[in-house]
């Protein structure tokens, strides 16, 4: 852009390695880029670029980071990482813009709404301003997303309807029913007017010809004790007892025991003496004191104050007087306890059904393919039991997951390879723990099914054993649907193959 003279790419960190160590080199043998910071060149009269992870952005060191840097040009891949407001990492991202106007704004994802028309409002805003395709006011944001949303009850499409074009008629689907037809004419209608908007730039076309198949993997019968004790999570209690206290505890733990195991705390022997459960009790009561009054507090975040790590800082104490400060009543009682009591997490095994089978899968001769699963101790049990290698989180499996030669099966971590990287050396893909994020899958689908894939078809099998799986498929099925329908670009879920009657 003209005029640029400091300028941030923001992107996940696990495409940052890619990008200063490898792209950066080959593309500046071709393109004249700017300078990049840390580098070793220096070319007066170029902006400087700083490459900056999302993750890095969201550290107790991020808080300011920024404003550091001053960068009048902000470039974001994968926006959708900045989704959600009332996060420390897109707070802080907001909060410079607004202080900062005259910044612009680049943002780019191949899902920018993965659940709602809320999840880029506020990118579009900083991005275009006045020109923005959404409304600019949050309460009429909120009027859009109840009509366009994916969910059961959806509200009338008010203001929305002068963007019916009836020049614009759309054809009835098999089984759909006339409200069903009026919300898909709704969302047409957003997404004309929104990929027709002056510095919005959106594809309606696909860049990925090869055929997609997906289909359901019976593991074999599920124990009866098992399905017992993920009621039991749903209803709100471990299966060691411990009762949860919001909804996503019981649906991570019905997720996990679907893959049979849970995650609980464990109160290890200190110098050979037993914890005092008392003690335990106490510590386990003013430790949700003092959250209560975190979670109240970081409703109005602020530079050095916008994060559970720099909350937790005890700067109520006056320990850095450069820093702002904040009362936390509850904390005399936390802080004179809180390293009392020594924790540790595990895993309690209760069923090896799903790892024995997804190691069978990997196994299989002559087909290799990605495993992949949502949680460490998982992916770790798996390739113990199929002698592969499993791909965890940091820079170096990052690093050496891309140099797989795709003739042998691997288990890889969702969170950390299901997005940016190209893994086209294999066409086949297991998902132990379906998501429910349509861009989710959209995401790590594409690693396999891209441009660069010699095979015709790549196959999708996943796991439906229990009726939350089935639920979660089912809630990505119908994200997928609301991207496609307002943003117009094809998702995967939507153009695939499905092998079996039941979706």
């Amino acid at each position: 852009m003209p005029e640029c003279k400091v300028a941030v790419l923001l992107l996940p960190s696990s495409l940052r390695a890619q990008i200063v160590e490898v792209d950066w080199h080959y593309y500046g043998g071709h393109w004249r880029l700017p300078n990049l910071a840390g580098g070793r060149w220096f070319r007066p009269g170029l902006p400087a670029l700083h490459v900056i992870s999302y993750e890095k952005f969201s550290t107790q060191e991020g808080t300011d980071l920024l404003t550091r840097i001053r960068p009048d040009l902000i470039v974001c891949d994968e926006a959708h990482k900045l989704k959600d407001p009332k996060s420390a990492r897109t707070g802080r991202f907001l909060r410079y813009l607004k202080e900062h106007p005259e910044t612009r704004l680049v943002a780019q994802s191949g899902t920018l709404a993965t659940r709602s028309l809320k999840d880029y409002a506020h990118l579009a805003e900083y991005a275009l301003r006045n020109g923005s395709p959404l409304p600019l006011k949050p309460h009429v944001v909120e009027e859009w997303a109840s009509a366009l949303d994916p969910g059961h009850v959806v509200a009338p499409p008010g203001e929305l309807l002068k963007l019916v074009d009836p020049a614009h008629p759309l054809e009835s689907l098999e089984g759909e029913s006339e409200v069903e037809r009026e919300r898909r004419r709704v969302r047409d209608a957003y997404r004309r007017w929104r990929n027709a908007t002056a510095g919005v730039v959106a594809t309606d076309e696909s860049a990925v010809s090869m055929s997609l198949t997906i289909r359901t993997r019976d593991p074999g019968k599920v124990p009866d004790e098992l399905l017992a004790h993920i009621q039991a999570a749903l209803g709100g209690q471990r299966p060691d007892g411990e009762e949860f206290v919001d909804e996503l505890q019981r649906v991570t733990c019905a997720r996990q025991l679907a893959s049979g195991f849970f995650h609980r705390w464990r109160y290890p022997d200190v110098g050979g003496v037993p914890q005092d459960p008392e003690l335990i009790l106490r510590w386990f009561s003013r430790r949700q004191e003092f959250n209560r009054e975190l979670r109240e507090r970081l409703k109005r975040p602020a530079e050095h104050l916008d994060s559970p790590g720099l909350l937790v800082v005890p700067r109520f104490a006056l320990t850095s007087p450069h820093l702002p400060t904040w009362h936390a009543a509850s904390w005399p009682a936390w802080g004179e306890i809180h390293k009392r009591v020594a924790h540790v997490t595990e895993a309690v095994w209760l069923s090896d059904l799903i790892v024995q089978d997804a190691a069978r899968w990997a196994l299989r001769k002559g087909q290799p393919g990605i495993v992949w699963v949502e949680f460490p101790e998982l992916g770790e049990r798996i390739t113990k039991g199929a002698g592969v290698p499993f791909f965890g989180g940091g820079p170096e499996a990052s690093a050496t997951i891309i140099r797989e030669s795709g003739k042998r099966s691997i288990v890889a971590s969702l969170r950390a390879h299901g997005t940016g990287k190209n893994l086209t050396m294999f066409s086949r893909m297991l998902f132990v723990n379906p998501p429910a994020d349509g861009a989710a899958w959209e995401q790590s689908i594409g690693r396999c099914h891209r441009q660069g894939q010699l095979a015709d078809e790549v196959e999708v099998e996943l796991y439906q054993h229990t009726d939350e799986l089935v639920g979660a498929f089912q809630k990505a099925r119908d994200f997928a649907r609301f991207i496609e329908q307002t943003e117009g670009t094809p998702q995967k879920l939507c153009v695939a193959n499905y092998d079996w009657a039941a979706v």
